[in-house]
């Protein structure tokens, strides 16, 4: 994780990076998601990972058939996500 602020503020977004291994199709390779948060209260976040890879990268072709739309060998991964915080106090032992 690469360039967190050290403050953030309720309901202004921030943007940071996230890096990591991404395994496809007996494939892996790193990856780096552009990440978008919103701190909805003090204890809720909403945010966006985005970041686009190749599928020749991980062997997978799309076969070019006549009549079917192209497709493209980028594609654009996304994931939308909202986490909330436990109240500790509530969970068992």
């Amino acid at each position: 994780i690469e360039g967190l602020p050290s403050d953030v503020t309720v309901g202004e977004p921030f943007t940071f990076q996230v890096t990591g291994d991404l395994p496809l199709v007996d494939t892996t390779h790193s990856v780096t998601f552009e990440v978008t948060v919103t701190p909805v209260s003090e204890t809720e976040i909403q945010g966006e990972g985005v970041t686009t890879v190749r599928r020749s990268d991980y062997g997978i072709n799309i076969p070019n058939v006549r009549g079917v739309a192209n497709v493209t060998d980028e594609v654009e991964l996304r994931i939308a996500f909202t986490a909330m915080a436990v109240d500790s106090s509530t969970e068992a032992s």
